[in-house]
């Protein structure tokens, strides 16, 4: 199958997921999109709030929760618990992957991060006025041509980091279907498959996102919203997150993992 008929196709395969999703796991879907809209409408998420990383650490393990019935559906391997919540064996292989998956990329970003410092540093040394001794004559000595020069760099690096997390996508999947942590170890399974999952995940999940940033983003430029907006907004919002753009990127990439048909070891 050639890269647009197995993007068209996979694209599909994750709509008429979605449908199913919520006959089966609609439950957990509802409970990790209310409990975003619930946290965000009471400012816990805010950079002072004292409780902010609770409440991320809560909404993401829903989001595990609500994963890892969906996996089980798509893959149909297991059976999702009652209304989709459950946790077990799989919650806690997708929690590993996220871990692994974000300490792996982390590290790839701050290496990238080096490179972009050590090429700034490169071009400002280079430039009209620059004094090593006297760093705050370091950016102004960078000229238009430097600026581009460590523009391309970064935008190199950033397209190399989509690709690596593009690269590791398939750890989910591979760890549900295998039972057990796949997350450098599913870099095979995604060899051709970069273009299907960054087209696909950018059609599928770029409607959600945008709409969930819209609705945010309306109420939080208002000085005195309406009573009870600000949570209408908020589980809004968290419902397109967990109850469209979630089924809808764990049947695209459920999809793919049964098209790669590559066994791991």
């Amino acid at each position: 199958m050639d890269s647009p008929s197995l993007i068209t196709a996979a694209v599909g395969a994750g709509l008429r997921f979605a449908p199913l999703a919520w006959r089966r796991a609609w439950g957990a879907m509802l409970l990790c999109g209310l409990a975003f809209g619930g946290f965000w409408a009471q400012g816990v998420f805010s950079p002072t709030a004292p409780w902010r990383w609770g409440a991320l650490l809560v909404v993401v393990t829903l989001g595990v929760v609500v994963a890892g019935g969906l996996y089980r559906l798509a893959l149909g391997d297991e059976r999702p618990g009652p209304v989709g919540l459950q946790w077990g064996g799989a919650e806690w292989r997708l929690s590993a992957v996220l871990a692994l998956s974000a300490t792996f990329l982390s590290v790839l970003a701050l290496l990238a991060f080096v490179v972009v410092l050590a090429f700034a540093f490169a071009v400002a040394s280079a430039g009209h006025g620059f004094v090593v001794a006297h760093p705050a004559t370091w950016a102004s000595a960078v000229d238009g041509r430097g600026r581009a020069i460590v523009g391309c760099v970064g935008a190199v690096e950033l397209f190399g980091l989509v690709w690596a997390a593009a690269r590791i996508s398939m750890g989910g999947a591979a760890s549900i279907a295998l039972g057990k942590v796949q997350v450098l170890a599913s870099w095979p399974v995604t060899r051709g498959l970069v273009a299907p999952i960054l087209i696909g995940g950018i059609l599928l999940g770029g409607p959600p996102f945008a709409g969930a940033i819209t609705l945010l983003g309306a109420v939080s430029v208002q000085a005195a919203p309406f009573p009870g907006l600000t949570l209408l907004a908020g589980g809004a919002a968290g419902l397109l997150l967990a109850g469209l753009w979630l089924p809808t990127s764990v049947g695209l990439m459920a999809y793919l993992y049964r098209h790669a048909g590559r066994a791991l070891p």
